[in-house]
């Protein structure tokens, strides 16, 4: 009940965010957020497609599942879509197409939240023989520490031996101030990453994953 409620707080409080995307942080009608989870894509932008499947629904199943997780962790998560719409649509207080919208209200949220840290969930897409896991970092240490806890976790459950990137040219990690990193969960034009990502099952190994690097992280940065 209190993480529904949370989540009504938040989308409360963007109603009102086009005269100000940077809210005074003490507002008590804003949730205190230890993780936020940005659920990549949603409503009209799909996301990555392949046949039938879309990114945009694999993202929010498998965010749903590291909500929970972490919750059960006993940290303070909010979700900045806990269905199948468009962050851009909320945006009438920044300038530019719906693209760039939906990525300026997503690091607006964050900027406004000020969690610890923010993960953006997103599924990838390449040549049918590319696949894994991948997590890109801002140019920051904390980034860089929790994309390396993030990358290692995730290669151990693909049985992939992937390095973090330098993810320089993503809006979303530039604008955002908290630590963050952008986790491309697998390939969507992979048969066995499709296959996977599209598995309850391995959904929830993955949600697994990130909340055992989210756990490491808290507890070099932030120990009790």
């Amino acid at each position: 009940m209190k993480h529904c409620l949370a989540i009504l707080l938040l989308s409360l409080c963007l109603c009102f965010m086009s005269t100000d995307a940077k809210a005074h942080r003490s507002d008590p009608y804003l949730p205190d957020a230890d993780v936020l989870l940005d659920v990549g894509h949603g409503g009209i932008d799909s996301g990555a497609i392949f046949g039938k499947y879309e990114e945009k629904a694999m993202n929010l199943a498998i965010s749903q599942k590291t909500f929970k997780l972490l919750k059960k962790k006993g940290y303070r998560v909010v979700m900045n879509r806990n269905k199948d719409y468009a962050l851009s649509d909320d945006n009438s207080w920044s300038s530019g197409g719906r693209h760039r919208k939906d990525l300026a209200q997503r690091s607006g949220i964050a900027n406004t939240l000020k969690p610890k840290l923010m993960l953006s969930m997103h599924i990838n897409a390449g040549k049918p023989d590319r696949r894994g896991p991948l997590v890109f970092y801002q140019n920051q240490s904390d980034s860089i520490l929790l994309a390396h806890l993030l990358q290692e976790s995730l290669n151990h459950l693909y049985g992939t031996n992937e390095l973090p990137i330098y993810g320089k040219k993503y809006y979303v990690l530039k604008h955002t101030k908290s630590p963050s990193v952008i986790i491309e969960l697998g390939f969507i034009t992979n048969k066995t990453d499709r296959r996977l990502l599209n598995n309850s099952h391995h959904q929830t190994k993955l949600a697994e994953a990130i909340s055992t690097a989210v756990q490491q992280y808290f507890a070099m940065i932030h120990p009790s």
